[in-house]
């Protein structure tokens, strides 16, 4: 296998634009150039080979992805990850959205309010796609500041949401989101198979919308389940004051990440990404 590696005249050839040498990938991972290559011969890695050149380079955004998985997920390897897609929903997606919803037994918008959300700002929901369906999805959403603080408090639910209450994306701004997380849980290994690839997938985004100079300030959470508040905790969430019981979730908890002081893995992967961007 020929890869960009090889030297000619002294000098190891430089990657084209949106990819990376082979060293650079390695190190990109956090790994020795041994590892890498084990991978790649292995197929878990893709090698390209760009129109007009010979040698072997590495999609830098597919790379970047995995290194944010990893740096998330220490624990879940590439022998343990199986296909599966993510990426921004399309209108077409919101359909499987309600499902995955409904699976779990909770109320949601219908898959038409979600089509006229995208209207505003097609980037608020992120998908996993497994086996041709969707499998999960972040809820991703930059509220106007009225509605996030009803959000928060239980005053509006997803269903009470018209075009309005949301923000579009500007180039140059600094936004707050209100996220959501769901899976489809009678996946075999559903945790490793969508879970871990949705929420690095979604780091991944974030960092797309860094480049497009979007910025992401702080990330705001609800949970009235278990699963979700454990995963908040292990994303770097700090818990806020709790909401007294009401008739619409037991044990409100709520939740807030400051992509630009916090310690988390997550926060710190993605001042990285913002870091990177700016230095290229």
């Amino acid at each position: 296998m020929r890869d960009d590696t090889h030297k000619r005249g002294g000098a190891v050839k430089k990657a084209p634009p949106g990819f990376y040498t082979a060293q650079e990938a390695a190190k990109r991972l956090g790994w020795n150039i041994y590892t890498f290559r084990y991978y790649v011969r292995a197929g878990k890695i893709k090698r390209h080979v760009p129109p007009m050149r010979k040698e072997g380079y590495y999609n830098k955004k597919e790379i970047d992805r995995l290194a944010s998985e990893t740096a998330l997920f220490l624990e879940h390897t590439l022998e343990e990850k199986e296909a599966t897609e993510t990426r921004v929903a399309q209108p077409e997606d919101a359909q499987g959205i309600v499902e995955v919803l409904s699976v779990r037994g909770w109320q949601t918008a219908t898959a038409e309010q979600r089509k006229s959300w995208y209207a505003v700002n097609p980037f608020i929901d992120f998908v996993a796609i497994t086996d041709g369906k969707v499998s999960g999805y972040i809820h991703a959403v930059p509220y106007t500041p009225e509605t996030l603080e009803d959000m928060m408090a239980a005053r509006k639910r997803s269903w009470d949401i018209v075009p309005e209450n949301i923000l579009p994306y500007q180039p140059g701004s600094t936004y707050d989101l209100y996220i959501g997380i769901a899976t489809i849980e009678d996946i075999p290994s559903h945790t490793q198979r969508v879970g871990f690839p949705l929420i690095a997938g979604f780091l991944s985004f974030l960092e797309e919308l860094a480049e497009r100079q979007i910025y992401i300030h702080h990330i705001y959470a609800v949970s009235a389940e278990e699963p979700g508040q454990k995963l908040s905790k292990k994303l770097g969430f700090i818990k806020q004051e709790t909401l007294p019981e009401s008739y619409l979730l037991p044990k409100w908890h709520r939740y807030i990440l400051d992509l630009e002081t916090s310690d988390s893995r997550f926060a710190q992967q993605y001042r990285g990404a913002i870091q990177r961007t700016k230095e290229e």
